[in-house]
């Protein structure tokens, strides 16, 4: 039988239709300059892969000599692209090349090019500021750039790079059918008043904390803030034990009012413990609280099920 034949399935030729009638997926293609504040570009990238997941932005991470030939996953990228972000910081417009000349101007420009393909098919485009950059004046641009000088312009300023980032993540939901797969975590109002443990008090305190290590980690929705934390991984002999050290674990946390940021990977419980009432520092109540649990592991782990 073929799938003519049949009165409830689709031809192929209504199967081909039928794809081609579905709406495209929301892709942002980030669109910059090496030679210009490439860091930015590199976080946009991995904050919004972190919102919207990997399949929902395009940045090419390789390196594209003027003249080479256009490559296919630039190509597929700009073609499925939804959205067009243009990192654009101050050498963005005077880029040079070896002879003094503005690559922008070039037709071999591999921005230049970029910009004009989502123009030319009527893809938004919106001209991300960076690093204090304004956005170019139309006289300032080749002829086919111009209408980039007359589009929604974004900044994106280290001061407020979480408030400008959340503006332009709403635009991207309100306006062009992005979905955010990474919901905020409600926190308390700080309820501690207690100060952060100097450099010199963290190193004695870390003498009779085991296994325990200082480390700085992003803070999601908040780049480029960092958060300092105290870090161990517990290992057990089983996942069993590790969920029951955890569980274990739930009541004197509940009592001391000091919770951790933690998780489970099989066998092994990654602990992280910060103050957030003090801007996510290392207090005394994180070495408290480091020692309970290594008197709960102790305890637990000499029984047989450990």
């Amino acid at each position: 039988m073929t799938l003519a034949d049949a009165g409830s399935i689709l031809t192929l030729e209504e199967l081909k239709n039928s794809v081609k009638s579905q709406p495209m997926k929301p892709l942002a293609f980030i669109s910059y300059r090496r030679s210009d504040c490439p860091q930015a570009a590199q976080g946009l990238y991995a904050q919004l892969r972190g919102r919207f997941g990997p399949s929902h932005v395009f940045m090419d991470v390789g390196v594209i000599l003027p003249g080479a030939q256009w490559p296919d996953r630039l190509q597929r990228g700009l073609n499925e692209a939804t959205v067009m972000l243009n990192i654009i910081g101050p050498r963005w417009l005077q880029a040079a090349d070896g002879f003094g000349r503005r690559r922008i101007d070039q037709q071999d420009d591999w921005v230049r090019n970029e910009i004009v393909h989502a123009l030319s098919n009527n893809k938004p485009v919106f001209p991300v500021l960076v690093a204090g950059a304004q956005l170019p004046h139309a006289e300032a641009l080749p002829l086919e750039l111009r209408e980039l000088s007359n589009r929604q312009a974004m900044p994106l300023r280290d001061e407020k790079w979480d408030h400008d980032l959340n503006e332009l993540i709403e635009t991207l939901v309100a306006e062009h059918g992005f979905v955010e797969n990474q919901k905020p975590v409600v926190m308390p109002e700080p309820e501690v008043t207690i100060e952060p443990l100097s450099e010199s008090e963290l190193d004695v305190a870390l003498l009779t904390l085991k296994g325990w290590e200082p480390i700085e980690t992003m803070i999601p929705r908040d780049y480029p803030k960092a958060r300092q934390e105290l870090r161990k991984a517990y290992r057990f002999k089983s996942f069993r034990s590790a969920i029951g050290f955890m569980q274990a674990a739930v009541e004197p946390i509940d009592m001391i009012q000091h919770h951790p940021r933690w998780e489970n990977q099989w066998k092994t419980v990654l602990v992280y413990l910060s103050t957030w009432d003090i801007g996510n520092r290392i207090s005394q109540l994180d070495v408290d609280l480091a020692r309970m649990l290594d008197r709960l592991y102790d305890e637990l782990r000499n029984k047989p099920t450990m």
